[in-house]
């Protein structure tokens, strides 16, 4: 079975993003030292260990929804990598991609935000009661389209800094950014997004996500 996928905020040739996070840095086995003697050593050592974990993660039928912030290098160095990384991928558009200009090529869809839609009939993990839908955009929404029904909002941008605000409040949305909680320097598998998302529904009692919606609006006293 071919498997889908959701990440952000690669940050290919992004040095500073070694100093903002030493997570990454530790995940990519790059020590501060290095960083500080040779930034070029320690971003092409980060570039090949994203490579690498794109490609022993996704397959050519797999699919990656890719929610922005991919790139600081320029178009020739991105286009380089792109032809390097499997699956098929939708791209949806950060701040920081502006190196991907004029290469729509590599992407089955390219746009600013995404709704997809995920049922039982093709991944049996879901409830074959409701259909799991899904809202990406890079920034995190306040509010989106058929929340009210229960559509899910899946975010980027943020780095993992909204991730205790997002559960505190209590939103059917999360941060899939590789820097984040759930990521935590994994790509994120649909099935592990699906039961993520079901662990809040039936904590709370709730049967479908729909009805999670409801009572959560209810208690805000607001429906957008």
């Amino acid at each position: 079975m071919t498997k889908v996928y959701f990440t952000s905020d690669f940050h290919f040739y992004h040095s500073s993003i070694l100093y903002f996070h030493p997570q990454r840095r530790e995940a990519f086995g790059i020590t501060l030292e290095e960083l500080q003697s040779d930034k070029s050593l320690a971003v092409e050592k980060m570039n090949q260990g994203l490579i690498k974990l794109w490609n022993d993660t996704v397959t050519r039928d797999d699919t990656v929804y890719f929610l922005g912030d991919f790139s600081f290098g320029n178009k020739i160095e991105t286009e380089k990598i792109l032809q390097q990384l499997k699956g098929k991928k939708f791209l949806i558009r950060g701040n920081h991609d502006k190196s991907l200009n004029g290469l729509d090529r590599y992407f089955q869809y390219v746009g600013d935000i995404k709704e997809a839609k995920f049922s039982n009939n093709q991944f049996k993990f879901i409830d074959p009661n409701e259909t799991f839908c899904v809202e990406m955009c890079h920034y995190p929404l306040l509010t989106w389209n058929r929340r009210p029904h229960g559509t899910i909002m899946l975010q980027a941008h943020c780095h993992g800094a909204l991730d205790s605000f997002n559960v505190s409040s209590g939103e059917l949305r999360v941060d899939v950014g590789l820097d984040a909680t759930l990521g935590n320097y994994q790509m994120i598998e649909l099935e592990q997004l699906y039961k993520y998302f079901s662990n809040i529904r039936d904590n709370a009692g709730c049967k479908t996500f729909q009805e999670y919606n409801e009572k959560l609006m209810e208690k805000q006293g607001v429906r957008l």
